[in-house]
């Protein structure tokens, strides 16, 4: 492999008139061309570290997924998360960054010191942050007093300095109650994630007030983990209240068509009898019977979104970022209060 010195000397410049050449520092046309030529001809490529040296930038992003201890890994049981990572690879790339992705758990004793090294080892120009559960997040401390680039997924509780792209959970509770209502279906049962979820959060408080507008209520509550056999459960405990809905929202597809199998089990038709809409349009949503009305919360676009945000900020071409993207409503049959569901 072909050193810097091998590329100087066959351009005939010294070794810091080469560097500057190769990473594009200030240096005579006629000097950078011989140097470029010679680097060409030695099939010269320049190490990470020595860029990073010259430039005091490291083009790589950092992803961190925050989780906490004793819930669920939402991470790995749902294929969000690829969508999310795979938005801001696209971006990433298409700008000349790549990316590190990690998790950390809130509840780790190292989860400040964490923070400290991203800002203090600086091998990475900016962080992308997903956080997921209602936490103190005032371990960021250390990104705005260092003035570190960093966007976040979402405002969070202790987190209001922070840029962030908003996924709009609670613009998606409001578009299932108003839906629902508008179908006919006046009595909602909620399945929800952990309490402590932020998307449980926001998609509940988006339906609560939507009902409290339209005259709809919300007749039974139950919280369960995101998954089919979790939505079978929270199912069944509904059903066993006696609080039998005219319709039931499950904040993600996997709860729903748990749901739904419970439903079918016990003889009750979706949605002539009781109307079911998911949220995520994750790949199950087409697959269930029947077809499953759900939102897509565009995670593959908020992706895009935090990673163009965060480059905008590490290019110095903005400061304050709050941008949001609302979830589309993707109509099939499962809402349809009162109807067969044959359609689709």
């Amino acid at each position: 492999m072909s050193t810097l010195k091998e590329v100087a000397a066959l351009a005939g410049v010294s070794m810091a008139t080469a560097s500057a050449a190769i990473n594009n520092g200030p240096v005579g046309k006629a000097s950078r061309e011989r140097v470029l030529a010679a680097a060409k001809q030695l099939n010269y490529v320049p190490s990470k570290a020595g860029r990073m040296l010259m430039t005091g930038k490291s083009n790589v992003i950092e992803m961190v997924i925050m989780t906490i201890d004793g819930h669920p890994d939402i991470v790995r049981r749902t294929a969000l998360f690829y969508y999310l990572m795979l938005g801001v690879s696209e971006v990433a790339e298409a700008n000349g960054f790549g990316v590190r992705y990690t998790t950390r758990s809130h509840d780790a004793p190292d989860v400040t010191e964490y923070f400290d090294h991203v800002v203090g080892d600086r091998s990475a120009d900016g962080i992308i942050i997903v956080p997921q559960f209602a936490r103190d997040y005032s371990f960021l401390s250390a990104l705005h007093r260092a003035r570190y680039p960093h966007v976040m997924l979402r405002p969070s509780r202790n987190a209001e300095d922070s840029n962030y792209v908003d996924l709009g959970d609670y613009e998606g509770g409001q578009m299932v109650g108003q839906e629902l209502v508008g179908v006919g279906a006046s009595s909602i049962a909620l399945i929800n994630g952990p309490q402590s979820h932020l998307c449980a959060i926001e998609r509940e408080r988006g339906l609560s007030d939507a009902l409290l507008d339209l005259g709809g209520t919300i007749v039974a509550k139950s919280y369960s983990d995101y998954t089919i056999s979790g939505g079978y459960d929270a199912m069944a405990r509904i059903f066993e209240s006696g609080k039998l809905p005219e319709a039931v929202f499950c904040t993600n597809d996997y709860m729903a068509a748990g749901a739904m199998n419970f439903l079918r089990e016990k003889g009750v038709s979706v949605p002539r009898d009781i109307a079911v809409i998911g949220y995520d349009d994750s790949d199950l949503a087409t697959v269930v019977y029947p077809a499953l009305t759900t939102l897509d919360n565009r995670f593959f676009e908020i992706g895009q979104a935090l990673a163009e945000e965060l480059i905008s900020v590490i290019r110095g071409e903005t400061t304050t970022i709050a941008r949001s993207l609302i979830p589309i409503f993707r109509e099939r049959a499962s809402h349809s209060y009162g109807k067969t569901g044959w359609a689709d």
